[in-house]
């Protein structure tokens, strides 16, 4: 039975108060929370409890389920707000189910922190803190992009921590000074001992991939991927081809004294911003028109489908009103054949298209030109010298890279110097990066 005889009971808040009961029934609970007034779901608050009964309290995972609760649930007992021992406003609510008495504590932190989305974002995505970047904006912050082997594997993960959150800003970062590796030649067997894989780990596992746990980056005969040649590398992302690529990816230069084969590095989401604010048709094509990626060589064969740029769903920018963007996903070296708005099957015994008239082309026809201008503008950007950065890897450094965001290409390089040109590389999942950046924010406050 809904009690709409508390609405009027419950005295108005103290002014003093910070947080104080408005009403509630057996549906929910409104508190004065900062000085708004806030309604939460019954169903909400009795799931999110955090009581032992609720969570365990070592593994710290929920011992009932949603479903558990949604039926019979009343509140017993008016809710009171009392202070804990930190001087905190804290919510205790007693609630019934089925002739059995729960309670719970929600501290006012919690209730701010899910009174909003923005709020309820706030300590798990930081995509407002990006920094959209061409080569001029870039150089302006390089310095913070840069940091050393023995810093950022201190125990004490300060700079780790600021690696993190520099990786989260731009999407890349410079470990330098990088010690020797103690092998000549990298086996699954002593992966660990590589000095790439030290710096990969601090983030939680290693990616692997059909590539290995580790891979080698060298010029090679024959080659099964175009990174392991000579010639021009055009920019791409890796592994597109995969359901979950990887989220970062780690280069080490253990040797680079070749002619040419400087690393060039570019922010694809400008690129995406450029493409949304100066032709929204073209923006919404490449948001809906699936590319095909595929690798089909070497005894594997994988696929994938996915649009160029993906918005983040449900969730507006304060600033821009407009959904973030989440990803890119651009690799024209594995690119298979489009698979929508390029046919249509024709009507027997005359020339009209089924479906739409002898005058008037499908919408996936008008989608995919759209599509295909678009795809022209993000090229044209991303490849235009002034929109992405330019390196030679010192020996000893490891670049790290948002393989979701940077894009990253290779000139062209010739050995006629004597020189030698080898690189190490590493994955690792966006998921692990994520958890690291929560915890550092945490720890950065």
């Amino acid at each position: 039975m809904i009690r709409n005889m508390h609405l009027a009971r419950i005295a108005r808040p103290m002014a003093k108060r910070m947080m104080s009961l408005s009403s509630y029934n057996d549906n929910y609970v409104s508190v004065l929370l900062q000085d708004k007034l806030v309604k939460f779901e019954n169903v909400f608050l009795r799931d999110a409890c955090t009581s032992p009964e609720s969570v365990d309290p070592f593994s710290r995972q929920k011992s009932f389920s949603t479903a558990e609760i949604v039926d019979g649930l009343t509140i017993k007992d008016t809710p009171q707000v009392v202070k804990n021992a930190n001087g905190e406003d804290v919510l205790h609510i007693t609630w019934n189910q089925h002739g059995n008495d729960h309670k719970s504590e929600y501290p006012e932190s919690f209730l701010v922190k899910y009174s909003t989305k923005a709020n309820r974002r706030a300590d798990k995505f930081f995509g407002s803190e990006q920094i959209h970047w061409d080569n001029k904006a870039l150089n302006k912050g390089l310095d913070e992009l840069n940091s050393t082997y023995t810093d950022y594997m201190n125990p004490d993960s300060k700079e780790f921590n600021r690696v993190v959150d520099v990786l989260n800003k731009y999407g890349l970062a410079f470990i330098h000074d990088c010690p020797e590796p103690i092998h000549e030649d990298m086996t699954e067997e002593n992966t660990k001992d590589w000095p790439v894989a030290h710096l990969a780990e601090r983030f939680g596992y290693i990616k692997k991939t059909f590539y290995g746990t580790l891979f080698d980056v060298k010029n090679k005969k024959e080659a099964e991927n175009i990174a392991y040649t000579k010639v021009f590398l055009p920019l791409h992302m890796d592994l597109l081809y995969y359901e979950s690529p990887p989220g970062l990816q780690l280069l080490h230069a253990l040797k680079n004294s070749t002619l040419g084969g400087e690393n060039i590095f570019c922010d694809s989401y400008l690129a995406a911003q450029h493409i949304r604010d100066t032709d929204p048709n073209a923006f919404y094509a490449l948001t809906q028109v699936p590319i095909s990626y595929h690798y089909d060589n070497n005894g594997e064969y994988y696929y994938f489908e996915r649009p160029l740029i993906v918005e983040e769903e449900g969730y507006l920018e304060s600033k821009t009103y407009r959904p973030k963007i989440k990803e890119v996903n651009y690799a024209p070296p594995f690119q298979g054949p489009f698979e929508t708005g390029i046919s249509e099957i024709l009507a027997r015994g005359n020339n009209q298209e089924v479906g739409s008239g002898s005058n008037h082309a499908s919408a996936s026809h008008y989608l995919l030109k759209d599509f295909l201008r678009g795809y022209k503008m993000f090229e044209d950007f991303v490849n235009d010298p002034i929109n992405n950065y330019q390196i030679k890897l010192p020996e000893g450094t490891t670049v790290i890279f948002d393989n979701r965001r940077v894009l990253h290409s290779r000139n062209e390089f010739s050995d006629e110097n004597g020189g030698d040109r080898w690189l190490m590389g590493a994955y690792c999942d966006g998921d692990s990066f994520r958890s690291k950046l929560r915890i550092a924010k945490r720890q950065l406050k």
